[in-house]
């Protein structure tokens, strides 16, 4: 079995060639982001919760954690101080990512965002919560496409044990499954666009 110290460097490997593979790019200074961005298209066909349809080709921006700077968690796992602190990192990251769009012509043509990503069910409520609509692409998937989705749990797991292990307290590998969260470039912008993008307190969703 792989001891923590392997399980870190391999990831400190890997993570910036696939970055780099994937053009994710840096697109703030700020040092409290924990988002990364890419300009994408979109793989497939749907409609979203405010009747926004996409299709396949659209261009898109997509979302990627920036797993360096999640705060660590205690030992214990998660607390109320630690959630709290992250979700309100999240939602600066993400009015940080409203101001990058309406401000740079290669992000305007977006039509939506979307993360592709693999968590356990606590965590879909926050995406939620974010105004993000949840897509669990395992379900039903089969052959090559269920094995893909299982090597991009993997991998999510190997990171989550490299930056941040006392998320896993608990929580087994079985747990994992792999989702896309969408939201339309309007919905995104009324959001965290505008006067919401340079500040103003978010006490997090309730619940948490």
């Amino acid at each position: 079995m792989c001891t923590q110290p392997v399980i870190e460097a391999f990831v400190h490997q890997l993570d910036p060639m696939l970055r780099r593979a994937h053009r994710v790019q840096e697109f703030t200074q700020d040092p409290q982001c924990v988002l990364r961005v890419a300009l994408g298209f979109s793989n497939r066909d749907l409609q979203l919760s405010d009747g926004t349809w996409i299709w396949r080709g659209d261009p898109i921006v997509e979302l990627h954690l920036w797993n360096e700077r999640i705060p660590r968690m205690p030992p214990e796992g998660p607390d109320l101080a630690w959630s709290l602190r992250f979700y309100r990192r999240l939602v600066a990251s993400l009015r940080l990512v409203a101001r990058w769009m309406e401000q740079h012509p290669e992000a305007r043509q977006a039509r939506a965002l979307r993360g592709e990503t693999s968590m356990v069910d606590p965590v879909r409520g926050l995406i939620q919560a974010l105004g993000f609509d949840l897509i669990l692409l395992e379900r039903g998937a089969s052959g090559w496409r269920r094995l893909r989705y299982r090597m991009d749990d993997f991998y999510v797991w190997l990171l989550i044990r490299a930056y941040n292990p006392s998320s896993l307290r608990n929580r087994r590998f079985h747990q994992l499954e792999r989702v896309q969260f969408w939201i339309s470039r309007e919905a995104f912008l009324r959001r965290y666009g505008g006067s919401r993008g340079t500040g103003g307190e978010d006490h997090g969703p309730s619940g948490l």
